[in-house]
């Protein structure tokens, strides 16, 4: 009976066991669907492109003049106003020429009393000579009166080099400028007494119509930039960061003799028209040396493509909303934008923004779809 009856309660419970898993499988909720990861994407786009090599340089002036006195004196007139525009030969600054002046007049003074000496010296050689043909005078004597008119005309012509020396020296008090330019700051006023050629910078002369910027690039670079240099003039364009879309042209007109050892670098230089007074000698620029042109090129914005084991990748969104890895073929940077080779079409819309936690197949919503 005891057994009968624990059979019994085996079955109600097996029963109650039974009721409850029924229901928790009847009352189980379906699995939380994964919502779409937000994107931020762009439309890959075709333009020919320049090929080029990266660096930055300085601007800097290819007439960079420091105005100094090569006499002694004191500044009468500042003939000029900081910052003007010169022509070359414009007057600049007058030191006074007084001295100067009189020690020209002294010099011809000199001339003129040599010139009178010469002239009693050649009346004097040319009779005694007579005289010594005759055997009247001796040898002696005579090669006195031929030696005393050397001794004049040695003196005539030192007299000639010492009033051109006066002349030049007077002509230095009247300082030009020596090149088409800007005058920058003033470092003298009127009246201080400057020295010949070690005395102070009077004023700087720049010019800027035209600009040189100096700039390197790896020497890896330097045979496929020496081939293009072999086909024509080497092309550059300049910009700054904070304009990057604005920039202005150059030509390459110095290829440096040497590669720089410590640095792995050879040396170029190239000039900028600056016509229109743009560019500032002394800023930083950012420089493109060109070394070709890619037609119809497919680029994408840089931060789209990421870096990975495999290589340059990107992930790209197809008709049903969902992410696709693309591993891609890069040729260089075209400011924000990238030049892919292989991997993306004209018109395909890639993530530039979002990418991490992405894999294949996810769904993905788009928080932005505009072309950048």
């Amino acid at each position: 009976m005891a057994n009968k009856h624990r059979r019994n309660i085996i079955i109600i419970c097996f029963i109650i066991a039974v009721i409850f898993i029924v229901k928790g499988l009847l009352t189980k909720k379906a699995p939380k669907e994964i919502p779409p990861r937000p994107v931020e994407t762009a439309l890959a786009i075709q333009k020919d492109v320049s090929i080029y090599i990266e660096s930055f340089g300085n601007l800097y002036s290819p007439n960079n003049v420091d105005i100094k006195s090569q006499v002694t004196g004191a500044i009468k007139e500042v003939r000029f106003i900081e910052g003007q525009d010169v022509k070359r030969g414009d007057l600049l600054f007058i030191i006074d020429p007084a001295s100067y002046n009189a020690a020209l007049d002294k010099a011809r003074a000199a001339l003129m009393e040599d010139l009178a000496n010469l002239k009693l010296a050649k009346v004097t050689f040319d009779r005694n000579k007579k005289l010594f043909e005759k055997q009247l005078i001796s040898k002696q004597d005579f090669d006195k009166y031929q030696a005393d008119l050397a001794s004049s005309e040695a003196k005539v012509r030192l007299d000639y080099a010492e009033i051109e020396l006066e002349k030049i020296n007077l002509d230095y008090c009247y300082i030009g400028s020596p090149v088409d330019g800007v005058t920058g700051k003033r470092f003298v006023d009127l009246g201080n007494i400057v020295s010949a050629n070690t005395g102070p910078t009077l004023v700087n002369v720049k010019t800027i119509d035209t600009l040189y910027v100096d700039f390197t690039i790896p020497e890896r670079y330097l045979f496929s930039m020496r081939k293009s240099l072999a086909e024509g003039k080497l092309k550059v364009e300049v910009y700054f960061d904070e304009n990057p879309d604005q920039t202005y042209a150059g030509e390459v007109e110095l290829l440096d003799n040497t590669v720089d050892n410590n640095t792995g670098t050879i040396l170029l230089r190239a000039i900028i028209d600056n016509a229109k007074r743009a560019l500032w000698a002394g800023q930083f620029v950012r420089v493109h040396l060109i070394l070709g042109e890619y037609k119809d090129a497919v680029l994408v914005p840089y931060e789209a493509v990421q870096l990975g084991l495999k290589g340059s990748y990107l992930f790209m969104v197809d008709a049903q909303n969902k992410a696709q890895l693309r591993y891609v073929k890069t040729a260089g940077r075209q400011k924000e934008y990238i030049v892919i080779l292989d991997g993306v079409k004209t018109g395909e819309r890639v993530v530039t923004s979002g990418q991490l936690g992405l894999s294949p197949d996810v769904l993905v919503a788009e928080v932005s779809t505009g072309e950048k």
